[in-house]
């Protein structure tokens, strides 16, 4: 009796689901992280002003988007890579 598992067929698919899953759970770790940061610390922030307003509404209202649009733009970069070496990877034929 073989305990042995069967090799996956797809090696290379199951790779890629892998690493483009692990990079979305950090991108979204990343980005609640922040958040959860930016709520938590918001009313501490207040007392501090930045373009006359105070820190922590500022950092709610404009720092954070700012912040996921532009981690947005950084997973679509590392997906496209991930993508790209997979594609790369694979015969033709």
């Amino acid at each position: 009796m073989s305990t042995e598992l069967p090799a996956s067929e797809h090696a290379g698919r199951d790779r890629h689901q892998l690493r483009t899953l692990i990079l979305a759970v950090a991108i979204l770790s990343t980005v609640m992280l922040a958040v959860f940061l930016g709520v938590t610390t918001a009313t501490w922030l207040n007392q501090y002003g930045f373009l006359h307003f105070p820190l922590g509404f500022y950092l709610l209202a404009q720092g954070l988007l700012i912040f996921i649009v532009v981690a947005t733009f950084w997973f679509i970069r590392l997906q496209e890579r991930i993508d790209q070496a997979r594609s790369e990877s694979e015969e033709l034929g």
